[in-house]
C-alpha cells in the first residue's frame, strides 16, 4: 500500500478560506481524514511514531489506495469536526447518522461496519442492571457524545453523567470507584478495546443492556456529495471479497 503522509494538526485556529459549494468532477488528490484528537480505538489508532492503524484508516486507505488518492490523517477534537467539514479543513470523518444533531447538512457512506453502545459495569457489582429502567439513581461515567436511549432520564434527572475526556481514564474510574460509579457508557467496540489492552480489564464487564445497533460510516460536507457512490462501489467491493470483515476482525 503506498505511503499516506500523517499530518497531525489540530486545527483550531486555521484561517484558510476554502470554497464549500464547489463539486468536484473527479476523485480529488489527497482526503484529510479526521481521525480524532489521540485517535478513537479501533476505529483510528495513533501510534506513538506517528502512524495511523485502524479499522477506518484500513479501509479508507484500500479505498484511497485504489483510486490513487493521498490519504491525509488529521487530528480533530470531536466537537470541532462537523465546522471544521463544513468549511473545508477537513474532508471526511467517522460518524454515524443518529449522532448528529442535523444529519440533512452532511453526506454519509454506506455503513463500514454496525455498532452500539453499552453500558459497562464492575465485575463485582452488586447491583443488578438488566435494563435501562435500572439506571435510575445512578451515576454513570461517559465520553461527551450523544446518547438518545438516555435522554428522557436524564432530563428527569433519574441519572447523573460524570463527563470524561478519555476512553480508559473513564473506565479506569469505574475500576478504582466501583462504590461510586454504577457504570461507564462506552461505544461497544472501543470499550471492548480498551479493557483488551490494559491489565486490569477482566475486572469489567459489559451490563446485559441491549441497545439498538447504528450505521457506522463516512461522513462528507455537501461538496464531496459527487465521491459518495464511488466510495461506497469500493465498499461493496471490500465487502464482497470479505476484505472489509478481515479488517474488522483484526481489531476485534
Amino acid at each position: 500500500m503506498r505511503h499516506c503522509v500523517i499530518a497531525l494538526l489540530m486545527l483550531l485556529g486555521a484561517q484558510t478560506a476554502v470554497s464549500d459549494d464547489a463539486v468536484p468532477a473527479s476523485m480529488p488528490e489527497t482526503l484529510a481524514f479526521n481521525v480524532s484528537t489521540g485517535g478513537h480505538p479501533p476505529f483510528t489508532i495513533v501510534h506513538g511514531d506517528g502512524r495511523v492503524s485502524g479499522i477506518f484508516w484500513d479501509v479508507l486507505s484500500a479505498i484511497a489506495d485504489r483510486f490513487q488518492v493521498e490519504l491525509l490523517a488529521v487530528q480533530v477534537p470531536p466537537k470541532r469536526s462537523e465546522s471544521l467539514l463544513l468549511s473545508g479543513h477537513v474532508d471526511v470523518t467517522m460518524r454515524a447518522m443518529e449522532w448528529v444533531d442535523d444529519p440533512q447538512a452532511f453526506v454519509f457512506s454506506d455503513p463500514v461496519m454496525m455498532t452500539r453502545d453499552a453500558l459497562f459495569v464492575h465485575r463485582d457489582s452488586d447491583r443488578k442492571i438488566d435494563a435501562v429502567e435500572d439506571l435510575e439513581g445512578t451515576l454513570l461515567g461517559r465520553l461527551g457524545f450523544h446518547y438518545p436511549w438516555l435522554a428522557e432520564r436524564l432530563q428527569q434527572e433519574a441519572v447523573s453523567l460524570i463527563p470524561v475526556q478519555d476512553q480508559e481514564p473513564m473506565l479506569r474510574r469505574l475500576y478504582d470507584g466501583r462504590t461510586r460509579f454504577t457504570g461507564a457508557i462506552s461505544n461497544l467496540h472501543a470499550g471492548y478495546w480498551t479493557l483488551k489492552n490494559v491489565p486490569w480489564g477482566d475486572s469489567i464487564r459489559e451490563a446485559p443492556i441491549r441497545l439498538d445497533e447504528v450505521g457506522f460510516r463516512l461522513m462528507f460536507p455537501p461538496r464531496h456529495q459527487a465521491l459518495v457512490p464511488r466510495i461506497n462501489q469500493e465498499l461493496q467491493r471490500l465487502r464482497s471479497s470479505g476484505e472489509l470483515d478481515r479488517i474488522i476482525r483484526a481489531y476485534q
